[in-house]
C-alpha cells in the first residue's frame, strides 16, 4: 500500500511538473498585474514586463502606461491612447506591434502611450481620461472605442480575472489557468448569477446615449487645452455599423461630437481582425497605424 501511494504521489508530482513546463511554454504564469481604483475601476500596475503568448512581449512603465519607454523622462510631445482591449491590444500582441507604439515609429518627434485596458467600457474610459493623474502632461489624446463599449457595464477590479496582487506560487502557470477556469466558470454563474432578466434593447439604447453624453463633455473639456481625436473601430461580423445598436452609435456620435472618424473604411478585411468580434491582428494595428498617422499629419 505504502509503495502504491509513493508511486501515486510521484505520478502526480510528475504530471503536475510536466502541465506546468506546457503552460509556461504556451505564455502563463506570469500575467500583467493591476491595481484597483475606485475612480475608474482598474489600470495595470507600473513598471512591470511580461512574456507572454507567443513569446509577445507586454511591458507596463512607470506611469502605467503600455510602453517601452519612460513616459516622465522623455522631452518628446506626447500622445495618450485611452481604449479598451483593442487599444491595449492584448497578450497575443507584442509592444512593438500595438497601433500606439507604431504611430510614433512614424511620427518620431512624439512618444505615445498606451492606456488601453481590458474590458473597459465608454465610462472607465472617461474617468481614467479624466482622473488619471500620471498622462495628463500629453498634448493629443486619441480614444479608440468598438461599438460595444457604448452599452457595457461599469468594470471594477473584480472584472474577469485579472491578478491584483504580486503574489507568487509554486505552480504560476497551473494556478494562473486555474484562475481563469475558476472565473469564467464560476459555479455561482449557474446559481445566484444565473442571469435571467429580460434584457430591453431600449434600455441599451439609453445607456449607449448617457456613455456618449459623457464621452462629448469630457472630450469638450479636454479640447480646451489638448488636442483630441475619436475613432470609432467596427466589428468583424458588422464592418459598416447596419445592426440597430452600432448604426445607432454612429449616427449618435455624429451628431454629439465635431469630429469623429470611423474606421470601417480602414478595416475592411477578415485579414485584420484575430478573432471573431473585434481585435486586430499584426496587420490590424498595422493598418489602424497608418490611418490615425495621415489623420495627424492632416489635423496637427
Amino acid at each position: 500500500m505504502k509503495v502504491y501511494f509513493f508511486f501515486l504521489a510521484l505520478f502526480s508530482f510528475i504530471a503536475l511538473f510536466v502541465t506546468e513546463l506546457y503552460l509556461k511554454k504556451i505564455g502563463l504564469g506570469d500575467p500583467v498585474r493591476y491595481d484597483s481604483n475606485v475612480l475608474y475601476g482598474y489600470a495595470p500596475k507600473n513598471n512591470q514586463s511580461k512574456n507572454r503568448f507567443s513569446n509577445s512581449k507586454v511591458t507596463i512603465n512607470e506611469s502605467g502606461l503600455r510602453l517601452i519607454y519612460n513616459w516622465k523622462m522623455s522631452k518628446k510631445k506626447k500622445i495618450v491612447f485611452l481604449g479598451d482591449s483593442v487599444t491595449y491590444g492584448g497578450s497575443y500582441i507584442d509592444d512593438k506591434d500595438t497601433f500606439a507604439h507604431k504611430v510614433c515609429e512614424e511620427l518620431s518627434d512624439f512618444i505615445c502611450g498606451n492606456a488601453g485596458v481590458n474590458a473597459y467600457g465608454v465610462k472607465n474610459i472617461v474617468m481614467r481620461s479624466k482622473f488619471d493623474e500620471r498622462f495628463q502632461d500629453a498634448e493629443i489624446f486619441i480614444y479608440l472605442f468598438p461599438p460595444g463599449d457604448f452599452y457595457r457595464e461599469y468594470s471594477n477590479s473584480k472584472t474577469a480575472h485579472f491578478y491584483l496582487n504580486k503574489k507568487s506560487f509554486i505552480f504560476p502557470a497551473i494556478t494562473e489557468a486555474i484562475s481563469f477556469i475558476a472565473t469564467k466558470y464560476d459555479v455561482n454563474n449557474h446559481i445566484s448569477k444565473y442571469d435571467d432578466s429580460n434584457q430591453r434593447e431600449e434600455d441599451k439604447i439609453k445607456l449607449i446615449n448617457y456613455s456618449i453624453d459623457i464621452l462629448a463633455e469630457e472630450i469638450k473639456n479636454k479640447n480646451k487645452e489638448k488636442k483630441v481625436f475619436v475613432l470609432l473601430s467596427n466589428e468583424k461580423n458588422d464592418k459598416n455599423f447596419n445592426t440597430n445598436l452600432n448604426r445607432h452609435i454612429k449616427d449618435k456620435l455624429s451628431i454629439k461630437l465635431k469630429k469623429i472618424y470611423f474606421l470601417n473604411n480602414t478595416l475592411n478585411s477578415d485579414e485584420f481582425f484575430y478573432d471573431e468580434s473585434v481585435h486586430y491582428n499584426k496587420k490590424g494595428h498595422k493598418i489602424v497605424a497608418d490611418e490615425i498617422v495621415r489623420i495627424l499629419k492632416n489635423n496637427y
